[in-house]
């Protein structure tokens, strides 16, 4: 399910994509990763994302890193749990990372690391997991609802029966104002999706160019009850910006004991636990 780099208004599977010409997610993380900007900046992980995660693998099982990056949250959830996984990420550069950072759980065979196409990844582990997690706006980097929808069914169709997904996502009140302004006429012109922008990171001459999808609560959950998801519960992912709560354990900390009487609305991102609906309902 590629959105090409340059391609406008469909994806490989023929589901449908938004109008305007937008980064390829690929290569943009590719250029991410590889420039050490994505671990400076997101150098461990979101300790309530984390703590989510590991109560559902107490007993062990098997889970999904959907989006692992270089790892952040995997290395933990094999240092933490006796679980095995499956940490997928659609840029080579992170797998590397994750090849060199995770070796032992590899060699071990705990761990298996996987990229390219995510059809290839559901064909090979249907029904296979009890946790699936998709953290800090994983879902965000797809262009196009009826490709978004389209991953959570394939993640759904990964999980077991009783499985959860925990799923973190931007919170389109929070986040990227002037970025936003900027996708407006493009919005208008029907050539982006409300809620779609496109930005930068790093330094203005050589900076990389991504594309995000920006949610509300709302939004949030139309899309994973037309994915076949019923949410358990939805909370702050973080009050403060990402990087700020996972570069200082202080604030991070601060921060937690802020989110757990924060309303959901509030957060910097949203923290949500869904879990997939029986086949038959309607």
């Amino acid at each position: 399910m590629t959105v090409r780099g340059g391609v406008a208004g469909v994806v490989d599977d023929g589901v449908p994509a938004p109008m305007v010409c937008v980064p390829d997610v690929r290569g943009g993380y590719e250029a991410y990763i590889s420039s050490g900007l994505y671990d400076r900046r997101y150098p461990r992980p979101n300790g309530r994302t984390l703590r989510k995660s590991l109560g559902f693998l107490q007993k062990g099982g098997r889970f999904l890193d959907f989006g692992a990056g270089t790892g952040r949250y995997t290395l933990p959830l094999m240092e933490m749990t006796r679980a095995s996984g499956v940490a997928y990420d659609v840029c080579p550069a992170a797998c590397r990372a994750m090849a060199d950072r995770l070796r032992g759980f590899v060699d071990e065979g705990r761990l298996v690391i996987r990229d390219g196409e995510p059809e290839a990844l559901t064909e090979a582990h249907r029904r296979s997991f009890d946790l699936a997690l998709m953290a800090f706006g994983v879902l965000g980097h797809i262009a196009g609802r009826a490709a978004r929808l389209h991953l959570l069914g394939a993640v759904r169709e990964m999980l077991k029966p009783e499985g959860v997904l925990v799923l973190g996502l931007p919170n389109a009140r929070r986040r990227f104002r002037a970025a936003r302004r900027s996708a407006a006429p493009l919005v208008r012109a029907g050539e982006l999706e409300a809620g779609d922008i496109l930005y930068t990171r790093g330094r203005a001459a050589d900076g990389i160019r991504l594309f995000y999808h920006l949610f509300s609560p709302s939004e949030a959950r139309d899309d994973l009850s037309s994915a076949g998801f019923r949410i358990e519960s939805i909370e702050p992912e973080s009050l403060l910006p990402e990087y700020a709560v996972v570069g200082n354990p202080l604030l991070g900390r601060l921060d937690d004991l802020a989110c757990r009487i924060a309303p959901a609305a509030s957060g910097y991102g949203f923290l949500i636990v869904a879990r997939p609906l029986p086949p038959d309902t309607p």
